[in-house]
């Protein structure tokens, strides 16, 4: 067993940001309470056991056995998975925030500015899970058929581009309605980028009470001015979500500014951009850098491009939701861990963090995690502003029917006609 502990430890210092060092992988477990016997799968082993899933990919456990040079049942890693304290798991991701912070979280404005979005990934389909999460309407969406689809609610820094939350909830619960739990992540000063669908005067005034300022894209239904200052009143309605207490201390009214600008690209008709801003003045804030600021809201598109995309995040693999919910942490913890080695490569070399190659930096970190040197000059790509790509698959697919009743069914259907 040493030997094989001995293997997972390998990795020391990646840059001056460790992979998840031994000492406070520790002292979090002491700080959590978590007692445990002398075994093979110990969280330590675990941890980093799953650190090396997700570099991989979210790979097989038969393909982490031999990765890891481990020779356990998939059962056994599964069980030890789950009995990780979701504790744990937060002071860990707590701990990628606070190296985070070391760098600096003020961006080239000169405060915080996070930007918060939603997406969503799919799951195996279990009761438990079609039970949490729920399966998707439409067309052929049914037990036996479709999978389970969660929404996931992100938020993100956009300086150093590391997640500080990850919410998962139902796939048709509004963005409004799970908002104000990232909302604590927030202090006085801080800025908000976020699209369309989180523009609401309950939003904004819950936003300004914290003294937070906003910067939205204007709601499509919100009849405004074409620029300049305007008043919104507060809605007769309480939100569903909302307790009427806390609507009712609310504001009856809030200045909101409202900019405009014309995004022109060859080929394709100009289009209009209106945005609904709290940054009220207009010397320190004129049009074209609130049209800035707001064009880096993208980026976290970006990182959900990476996470569902390079890390494989659009389906998970474990069968519950307590899993699911580790499945979700282990994800943030490791997509911290590359953006921390990116953002560390780049003040290194005097680069934009956004141009340092982020699969190549994952690639890195998986082969120092399975002990292996790596190539620490990682690839930079090059800088291509405004390139835009069709969202189209040139490749063909197989031409297979769709499933569109349960595979049992199907069977005893074909095998007894």
């Amino acid at each position: 067993m040493a030997d094989t502990f001995s293997m997972l430890m390998r990795v020391r210092r990646t840059h001056a940001i460790d992979l998840l060092p031994d000492s406070s992988i520790l002292q979090q477990l002491a700080i959590s309470g978590v007692r445990w016997r002398q075994r093979m799968l110990t969280p330590l082993v675990v941890v980093r056991l799953f650190l090396i899933q997700i570099l991989f990919g979210n790979c097989a456990i038969a393909q982490l056995r031999q990765l890891s040079g481990m020779n356990f049942a998939p059962s056994s890693y599964c069980e030890a998975r789950l009995r990780l304290s979701l504790c744990l798991l937060r002071r860990l991701l707590r701990w990628t925030v606070e190296q985070a912070r070391e760098f600096g979280s003020r961006s080239w404005i000169g405060a915080r500015v996070f930007v918060v979005d939603c997406s969503s990934f799919s799951m195996p389909d279990t009761p438990g899970l079609r039970k949490q999460f729920g399966l998707p309407t439409g067309t052929g969406c049914k037990p036996g058929v479709s999978y389970p689809i969660a929404k996931i609610m992100a938020l993100m820094d956009l300086t150093t581009g590391c997640l500080m939350r990850l919410i998962p909830g139902e796939l048709y619960r509004h963005e409004a309605s799970g908002v104000i739990r990232v909302h604590r992540q927030l202090r006085k000063g801080d800025i908000l980028l976020a699209d369309r669908a989180f523009c609401s005067f309950v939003h904004v005034a819950l936003l300004n009470l914290r003294g937070v300022l906003a910067c939205f894209r204007l709601h499509q239904r919100r009849k405004s001015v074409q620029r300049g200052r305007e008043p919104w009143k507060r809605p007769r309605q309480c939100p569903k979500w909302m307790h009427p207490q806390q609507f009712a201390a609310l504001p009856m009214e809030l200045t909101v500014r409202v900019v405009r600008y014309t995004l022109r690209q060859k080929g394709y008709r100009p289009t209009e951009v209106a945005i609904a801003t709290t940054l009220l003045d207009e010397q320190l804030w004129p049009d074209e850098k609130i049209a800035e600021l707001y064009g880096h809201r993208w980026n976290i598109e970006t990182c959900f491009g990476y996470l569902k995309t390079t890390m494989n995040m659009s389906v998970l693999k474990c069968q519950s939701v307590a899993g699911i919910h580790r499945e979700l942490m282990m994800y943030l913890i490791v997509y911290n861990l590359i953006r921390l080695t990116m953002f560390h490569f780049a003040l290194r070399d005097k680069l934009c963090v956004d141009r340092v190659s982020f699969i190549d930096t994952m690639r890195y970190l998986s082969m120092r995690a399975i002990g292996l040197a790596g190539v620490e000059k990682l690839l930079i790509n090059p800088h291509r502003a405004g390139r835009q790509q069709p969202r189209v698959i040139r490749r063909r697919m197989k031409e297979y029917d769709l499933l569109t009743e349960p595979r049992a069914m199907r069977f005893a259907r074909e095998h007894h006609a």
